[in-house]
């Protein structure tokens, strides 16, 4: 066992299989010991393929590709129950998965053995008591009682070493299957086509409405994958450890059996009735004689009869549990995403004062969560009582009872007694694994279906024009032209969520030339912010022509940056590329540029005086953050929110001079709160064009010249 023990370690300590060579000589010579030469050969081949199949998959690019075709997004194979369990050991760490799969297939096979070596050398241990006053002549009874409890517990003592090192291996597999299917996930929920933006873009829909975002995706994320992974890995190996411990039980049960006078009596009557009733043809043909096997049908006859009763009433129990388990982690979302609501509106709800209303929410619902708690807690103390009764059972009356016959008869010594009725102990307990994984299966196939209503939802909002249209009216075009015509907008209608939504934005025709600036101007509500979100591709209802210039670089700047909270100054800085892209003489002059220089040499900090940068930064310094941003990044289309609301006048001016020295091919069109733009100290003005927006008709002309009369505009 420590041989064996020791090649698995090596098997799968960070799966590298230095000297594996010497130990699966000496694995395979006990394997052929405990089970034939067929089974060794079957096991041989698969150990001493492993560590090559496993050394080839990190080299070879047709072991290191998926065995699955991948679909829209990372998740696409993940929609059904077998697709998401199967997706790890599918994927492109495969050969890693499958590694770690064998390793814990042949540990369990490994401790399934020892059940029989546990069984038989506790009947040794109870046998060397009971003839401790009457021992064989020439025999130690002191030295045999110490013998049997050595091998006792020898045996014990290696059994539940194999059992934590394969919690160790199967740990290792939880946890690689695990951080694989989250990755999957979160990349599918930050894919190029703003997947978690069009999700989360219908939250205040109704629960049952079309292309809404799951609730508590974090939650099903994060704990789904870990209990689901968690329970799978169980059942597995729950349900190879009783199949190899059947049939290594079942053969020792076998080779144990004697012959049970009753049973031969019962046959040859049966045999006598059935050649009255049907001549003697018949009756021969029916007649049977277990002979030896006598005490071996018993104890199948007691299976047969015991087993499949408790495993009914585990499944009527683990329905219920089923049911209770997924309506308490639906409840329980409710209750986390609730709450999460309440802190983000904290100032809001203190301003309103509405803590009450509030509370009155939050109590009821965790009475929801209290409710189905309750009935969990009957259903669960309802199973634990009737596994626990039938473990008894099993235990210590029913798997004593058909070698008791043989016993009884004197066919059966005490030793053979004990030994026998262990194994049926073990044997009915492996017979019986559905019962005591039955809750496992319950929240396993509840954490499945959470996880699959995520990966649903991505899916469908995995292609953009789709989804929107089951909502409303998604019809833009983005096609791009040669980069020196420019942003084009043509026929541009911007509508609301709703199939009946009227366009409130319409915009004939505009376009704007690289090097050129266009000013917004409308009412507020006019839609100037839904327009630069539709010429960034965000804006999600609506029709019309957005003409890019090819391969044109774009950046959005917002009145309230993003600023991720994990991020060092310099990644922050850099910010949405990664922070190695520039170098550090590039990073220090765009801090000093835009009046942040004081900052430099906390560059590669995530904290700044035990504050996250997010914290540390007022409203102005972080849009001078987006302006070090821009200089850095240059791109060719540049749209501005009102990225300078929180600088004063000279700040706002300097703003403008340092992105027109930085990108001045660049396209840039902004919203500001001033009626006018701003203008350098010699008189010239940033902007070329302006860009009014007035009665749902957006125009752009020369800044000085006056607007088209709206009517003429619609008239067009």
């Amino acid at each position: 066992m420590a041989i064996l023990a020791a090649g698995t370690l090596a098997l799968t300590l960070d799966l590298l299989l230095l000297d594996a060579t010497g130990l699966l000589a000496e694995t395979l010579a006990l394997l052929s010991r405990w089970a034939g030469p067929a089974f060794t050969l079957t096991w041989g081949v698969g150990l001493a393929a492993l560590p090559v199949v496993y050394t080839l998959g990190r080299t070879h690019p047709r072991l290191h590709a998926p065995l699955r075709r991948r679909g829209a997004t990372p998740v696409s194979g993940m929609r059904g129950f077998w697709g998401l369990l199967s997706a790890y050991w599918t994927s492109e760490r495969w050969v890693e998965a499958w590694s770690l799969t064998f390793a814990v297939f042949a540990i369990t096979t490994l401790i399934s053995k020892s059940s029989v070596w546990a069984a038989t050398s506790s009947a040794d241990f109870l046998n060397s008591i009971v003839s401790f006053h009457a021992p064989s002549e020439g025999v130690d009874p002191v030295a045999i009682l110490m013998a049997s409890v050595a091998a006792f517990a020898g045996i014990y003592l290696a059994r539940y070493g194999a059992i934590g090192f394969r919690h160790f291996v199967s740990a290792t597999l939880h946890r690689k299957a695990r951080g694989w299917t989250q990755g999957q996930f979160s990349a599918a929920m930050l894919g190029q086509n703003h997947i978690a933006m069009s999700l989360m873009s219908n939250r205040d829909a109704g629960p049952n409405a079309v292309g809404r975002m799951p609730d508590n995706v974090d939650q099903r994320v994060d704990e789904c994958t870990n209990n689901m992974f968690g329970g799978i890995i169980g059942l597995a190996m729950g349900i190879w450890g009783s199949v190899t411990s059947i049939y290594f039980v079942s053969s020792a049960i076998i080779a144990r059996s004697v012959e049970v006078p009753f049973l031969e009596r019962w046959f040859a009557a049966a045999g006598a009735a059935a050649t009255d009733a049907f001549g003697p043809a018949v009756g021969a043909a029916l007649t049977f004689s277990p002979g030896a096997y006598g005490s071996a049908l018993l104890v199948a006859i007691v299976i047969a009869l015991y087993v499949p009763f408790g495993t009914f009433c585990a499944w009527l129990l683990g329905r219920v549990l089923e049911r209770q388990t997924l309506e308490r982690q639906s409840r329980d979302g409710t209750w986390r995403g609730e709450l999460n609501e309440m802190l983000s509106r904290s100032n809001q709800l203190a301003i309103s004062g509405g803590q009450r209303v509030q509370q009155q929410t939050n109590g009821k619902l965790y009475a929801g969560i209290d409710e189905v708690w309750h009935r969990m807690n009957i259903t669960q103390a309802g199973f634990m009582m009737f596994t626990n009764s039938y473990n008894f059972l099993s235990k210590r009356l029913v798997s004593y009872l058909p070698a008791l016959p043989g016993y009884l008869s004197g066919a059966l010594t005490f030793r053979a007694y004990s030994a026998t009725s262990e194994l049926a102990a073990e044997l009915i307990e492996d017979c019986s694994w559905f019962i005591q994984v039955m809750p496992a299966i319950a929240t396993l196939k509840a954490n499945a279906v959470r996880l699959t209503e995520v990966a649903n939802a991505i899916e469908a909002a995995s292609d953009r024009q789709a989804f929107y249209s089951q909502t409303g009216v998604n019809a833009f075009r983005h096609p791009v032209q040669n980069p020196r015509f420019g942003l084009t907008l043509k026929n541009v209608e911007l509508r609301h969520r709703g199939k009946d939504a009227e366009p409130f934005l319409t915009v004939p025709h505009i376009n704007i030339r690289p090097g050129q600036w266009a000013y917004v101007r409308g009412q507020n509500g006019s839609g100037k912010s839904s327009l630069m979100k539709a010429i960034a591709g965000l804006w999600p209802y609506g029709s019309g022509d957005i003409v890019h210039p090819e391969g044109a670089r774009m950046f959005f700047a917002g009145q309230d940056p993003d600023l991720p909270t994990r991020l060092t100054l310099r990644e922050l800085i850099c910010y949405p590329d990664f922070g190695g892209r520039f170098t550090d003489l590039q990073i220090a002059a765009a801090l000093s540029e835009v009046g942040l220089g004081k900052f430099i040499a906390d560059v590669d900090d995530d904290l700044h005086h035990g504050k996250p940068w997010n914290n540390v930064f007022s409203g102005g310094q972080r849009q001078r953050l987006v302006l070090a941003r821009i200089i850095l990044q240059q791109p060719d289309v540049l749209l501005l929110d009102e990225a300078c609301a929180a600088l004063d006048p000279l700040a706002t001016l300097e703003f403008h001079r340092l992105i027109a020295d930085h990108c001045p091919k660049a396209i840039v069109i902004s919203i500001m709160h001033t009626p006018e733009p701003p203008v350098a100290p010699g008189g010239k003005t940033f902007y070329d064009n302006i860009l009014y927006i007035e009665d749902g008709i957006a125009d752009i002309h020369a800044l000085g010249q006056p607007a088209k009369v709206v009517d003429q505009i619609a008239a067009e």
